[in-house]
């Protein structure tokens, strides 16, 4: 059985993944918060309801927004520090650096497609009213989110170079 700290393409995948769950975390909150604005809606206009009933509604609707934004926002920061740790741990020849660079600059370009994307969908019409509530996703996925990768990637490499040249001079 191969060990984990083996997998010398590990960071390659990695930033893509991450990109893909970011992605897919902020997309997918931000229509779960439509969909469950327009039940609550629904449900504050029934009359088997009582106040405090609608009131309770009211205030789940208040949070779930800000909880769910706070979640893209943490998930990517929790990403970007497990592809760090990951790094450490990851036994490579300064080779492959060069690779990881020419990595980089397609999840760089991968992530500015994202980005166009995400901010494509959350101006529908459907969806802008919502999306707009999302502060911390909107700056994440907005036009940041190529640079958020470039940074995480930079520091990825500086990591995996200095590694790899210590590990020569031994």
């Amino acid at each position: 059985m191969k060990s984990l700290t083996k997998n010398k393409r590990g960071d390659f995948q990695s930033i893509v993944v991450m990109i893909i769950i970011i992605f897919a975390l902020a997309i997918g909150s931000i229509i779960f918060s439509k969909v469950f604005l327009d039940i609550t809606a629904e449900l504050k206009t029934r009359s088997e309801f009582s106040n405090n009933t609608i009131d309770s509604i009211e205030v789940v609707e208040e949070r779930t927004i800000p909880l769910l934004d706070f979640l893209v926002f943490f998930s990517l920061v929790s990403l970007m520090i497990g592809l760090i740790i990951s790094s450490i741990y990851v036994d490579v020849h300064p080779a492959i650096v060069i690779v990881f660079i020419v990595a980089l600059i397609v999840a760089i370009f991968l992530g500015g497609q994202i980005s166009n994307i995400y901010s494509e969908i959350t101006s529908e019409a459907q969806l802008s009213a919502t999306a707009t509530q999302f502060s911390y996703t909107n700056i994440v996925l907005g036009s940041h989110f190529p640079l958020i990768i470039l940074v995480t990637g930079i520091i990825i490499v500086i990591i995996l170079y200095g590694k790899s040249r210590r590990v020569g001079e031994v």
